[in-house]
C-alpha cells in the first residue's frame, strides 16, 4: 500500500478520533478554545503532526484532533481545518490560538466565520527572544521577555503602556518589534475572544515527547500510539474526577479558597443593591449585575477576590458566579466518553500478536529546497575538510603520516649500503 491509500488510512483514523470521545468532550465540557500546533517528527520520513488541543476545566490539555501529513503547507492546514469544521458542527463562536508566524488566521476564518484568532504566547516569546538585537540598557536583555509577558497579561491600558515603556527604555528595537504585533491578537486587554493568556506552556509538548520515543516506528504504529495516549487521558480523567467531592475542579477550588482568606481583610461598603465598594490597599467597585469589578479581574470567567468579599458580606454563594466550564460536572462531561482502539491495526508492543498483516508503506518523503541546500552545503564542507599531503601532494593523509617519506629514507639507506 502506497501514498494514496496511506493518506486515506490517516484520514479515517483522524475522523474516527473526531467522531468519538474527543469532540463530544470538547463540546460538552470545555471552553470554546482550541490551540493549533504543527510538530515536526524527527524520523527518516520527516512527518508533520498537526493537532487541535483544548483546555479542560482544571487547566489541563485535552487533545481533540490530530493528523499526520508529509509537509506543513496551506493545503494540509486547510484540509485539517475542514475536517475539524465537519466534526465540530457548533454554532458557538470558537477561539483559535496558533503560532503567529504560521499565518493561520485566514485559513481559520475560511471555515469558522465567527471565530476569534489569537497568537500563542510561548511562540510569541520564542520569536521575540530570537529576534532581539541590541544595544541594551537598564535591566538588560534578560528582563525583556518578562516585560512582554506582563504586557500580554495587563488588564488596564496604563499597565500595558507601562510594560511596553519599560521595553522601550531597555531596547528601542525590541519596542518597535512589539508594536508591530497587533495587540488585539495577544493581549488580555484588547483580545475579544476567549481568554487564554494564562496558558504559557507549550501545548504540543506531550505530543513531541511521545513522538520522540517512537521516532523509529512506522507511521501507523505512531498513529496507534497517539490514539492510545488519548484513550489513557480519557480513562484517567474519568477515574480522577470520581474522587472529587467539590463543586469546582481542584485548581479553581483552591483559587476560591485563597480568595476567601484574602477577603477577610477587606472592608465592603454597600452603595446599592448591586453596587459595592471594596477597600483593601486600594478601592474597587463591584457590580453584581454586570459581573464586573474595577480591578478588571472578573473578565476571566471567574470572580475576583473583591467580588468574593462582596459574596461573603452579603451571604451570596460564590459558586453561583463561576462559569460552568470550571465545575466538576463539566470536567466529568469532558471525559465521559471512552476511546476504542482502531481495529485491525497491529499494536507496536505486539509485534508477533494478532492484527493487520498488511504492510502500509509511508509516502515518499518530499525533499524541500531548504533540505537540498543544507545537504549540498554539508557535502561542500566534507570536500573542504579533505586532507592533502604537503610533501607528495596526494589526498587522504598529511605530511606526518606520508609513506613517501619512508620510501625516500629506504632508498637512501640502500644506496649507502651499496
Amino acid at each position: 500500500m502506497r501514498e494514496s491509500n496511506f493518506v486515506d488510512l490517516i484520514r479515517r483514523h483522524m475522523i474516527s478520533c473526531l467522531g468519538f470521545a474527543t469532540v463530544c468532550g470538547f463540546l460538552n465540557g470545555c471552553r470554546p478554545l482550541l490551540f493549533l500546533e504543527a510538530s515536526h517528527i524527527r524520523s527518516e520520513y520527516q512527518e508533520i503532526l498537526l493537532t487541535a488541543t483544548a483546555v479542560d476545566g482544571n487547566d489541563g490539555f485535552f487533545p481533540v484532533a490530530f493528523a499526520v501529513v508529509d509537509v506543513e503547507n496551506s493545503d494540509n492546514w486547510r484540509w485539517f481545518l475542514e475536517q475539524l469544521k465537519y466534526a465540530i458542527s457548533s454554532a458557538q463562536s470558537l477561539t483559535f490560538v496558533s503560532d503567529r508566524e504560521k499565518d493561520l488566521k485566514k485559513y481559520v476564518l475560511d471555515f469558522f466565520e465567527n471565530a476569534h484568532h489569537g497568537y500563542s504566547i510561548p511562540h510569541l516569546l520564542k520569536s521575540f527572544k530570537r529576534d532581539l538585537k541590541g544595544p541594551f540598557s537598564g535591566d538588560g536583555k534578560a528582563a525583556l521577555p518578562g516585560h512582554l509577558l506582563a504586557a500580554a497579561h495587563a488588564t488596564r491600558l496604563s499597565d500595558f503602556e507601562k510594560c511596553t515603556g519599560q521595553i522601550k527604555q531597555i531596547c528601542p528595537k525590541a519596542y518597535d518589534w512589539v508594536m508591530q504585533v497587533e495587540p488585539e491578537f495577544w493581549t488580555s486587554l484588547f483580545f475579544k475572544g476567549e481568554q487564554y493568556n494564562h496558558i504559557a506552556q507549550n501545548i504540543a509538548e506531550p505530543y513531541i515527547t511521545l513522538m520522540e520515543e517512537l521516532r523509529n516506528l512506522t507511521i501507523v504504529q505512531k498513529i496507534e500510539a497517539l490514539i492510545r495516549m488519548m484513550a489513557g487521558l480519557m480513562d484517567n480523567g474519568q477515574k480522577e474526577s470520581c474522587k472529587w467531592s467539590t463543586k469546582l475542579t481542584p485548581s479553581y477550588e483552591q483559587r476560591l479558597q485563597r480568595y476567601n482568606i484574602k477577603a477577610r481583610d477587606m472592608k465592603v461598603l454597600c452603595s446599592s443593591d448591586t453596587l459595592f465598594e471594596v477597600r483593601d490597599d486600594s478601592i474597587h467597585v463591584v457590580n453584581i449585575n454586570s459581573l464586573d469589578c474595577t480591578c478588571l479581574g472578573w473578565k476571566k470567567m471567574q470572580p475576583c477576590c473583591h467580588a468574593v468579599a462582596v459574596f461573603i458580606s452579603t451571604g451570596r454563594n460564590s459558586y453561583d458566579y463561576y462559569s460552568k466550564y470550571f465545575t466538576v460536572d463539566s470536567y466529568r462531561s469532558t471525559y465521559s466518553k471512552s476511546i476504542n482502539l482502531v481495529p485491525g491495526v497491529k499494536h507496536a508492543e505486539d509485534e508477533d500478536g494478532p492484527g493487520s498483516t498488511e504492510c502500509v508503506l509511508p509516502p515518499v518523503p518530499t525533499r524541500t529546497a531548504a533540505q537540498e541546500k543544507r545537504e549540498l552545503k554539508e557535502a561542500e564542507l566534507v570536500d573542504k575538510r579533505t586532507v592533502t599531503c604537503t610533501r607528495c601532494k596526494e589526498e587522504g593523509h598529511n605530511k606526518k603520516s606520508c609513506k613517501a617519506t619512508l620510501e625516500i629514507v629506504m632508498f637512501l639507506l640502500d644506496n649507502d649500503t651499496n
